[in-house]
């Protein structure tokens, strides 16, 4: 089997990799792992790859659905099943996932509760998000309007491309130029939301206004989390035991065919109130 990752540099995909491999050697299956760098072009050089070498299956976390459709079914024509992780595909072999609005929906409610508890329901707000991936854009409306359900009076002043660390700081360093009253950033992962908290620290933004929520839960994160300081809150969607799941998932399919339901990852909000439990 072949893995081709959304990107490597990207903490959380690198967590789910460890799971991968650790389940593929348990299961006697060879595994082998390519990195989309963020992009489209390299997810179809590893595709193209891949299918000349006539795996038995490609599990794909797409960066661009829509670019890589044809290369799905070019797979597929090849007899070669075609697993979907983390971003749809159309017609796969199975897709394991999440409802990224429902996932987006429970971060911004992190942010709203804290808005309405400790900011009077009152903020401008900042959301970063990843707009050329459909799953990370139904994602940030889910934060959005998880967000305004629980405080409807919040502003949201800037949405604006980030999925790095240096997206999410250059991001926010950008945004505090027109907005020096801006105290809430929500993030399409944690990896743009560290970005953002250099940012915010930068320009001593560190009271009890301030609310910083991520996604993904990466060990990082949960240590902000766990200080108590701006860091809020994150999503955990389990990356380690999630790579297992994929695994399980892409071997079920090799042997028995295609599943149509979608086969989801578990998700669970973290703050300083149970990050205990997930830094365990």
């Amino acid at each position: 089997m072949g893995y081709i990752t959304m990107d490597l540099g990207n903490p959380y995909f690198v967590r789910l990799v460890d799971g991968m491999e650790e389940k593929a050697e348990e299961l006697n299956i060879e595994l082998s792992i390519h990195d989309g760098e963020n992009e489209v072009e390299p997810q179809i050089r590893a595709m193209e790859n891949l299918i000349t070498q006539q795996v038995d299956a490609i599990i794909l976390s797409a960066n661009d659905s829509q670019a890589l459709n044809a290369m799905v079914k070019e797979a597929q024509n090849a007899c070669i099943r075609v697993i979907a992780a983390n971003g749809p595909v159309e017609e796969p072999d199975a897709f394991i996932g999440s409802i990224e609005y429902d996932n987006g929906f429970q971060a911004g409610e992190i942010a709203g509760e804290y808005i309405a508890e400790h900011l009077n329901g009152e903020a401008k707000v900042a959301i970063l998000q990843l707009s050329t991936i459909p799953a990370a854009l139904e994602r940030a409306q889910g934060q959005r309007e998880g967000l305004l359900s629980l405080a409807p009076n919040a502003q949201i002043v800037g949405e604006p491309n980030a999925s790095t660390r240096e997206g999410g700081l250059s991001a926010i360093e950008t945004l505090l130029q027109t907005h020096p009253d801006l105290n809430v950033v929500l993030g399409v992962n944690d990896d743009s939301v560290l970005g953002a908290y250099q940012a915010m620290k930068a320009a001593g933004k560190e009271g009890e206004d301030i609310a910083l929520v991520g996604f993904d839960a990466i060990e990082e994160a949960l240590l902000k989390v766990k200080e108590g300081g701006i860091y809020r809150g994150t999503i955990d969607i389990a990356p380690f035991e999630s790579g297992k799941v994929i695994i399980e998932t892409a071997a079920k399919v090799v042997e028995k065919g295609p599943i149509e339901e979608l086969i989801e990852f578990p998700v669970t909000k973290v703050t300083e109130e149970n990050v205990d439990e997930f830094l365990d």
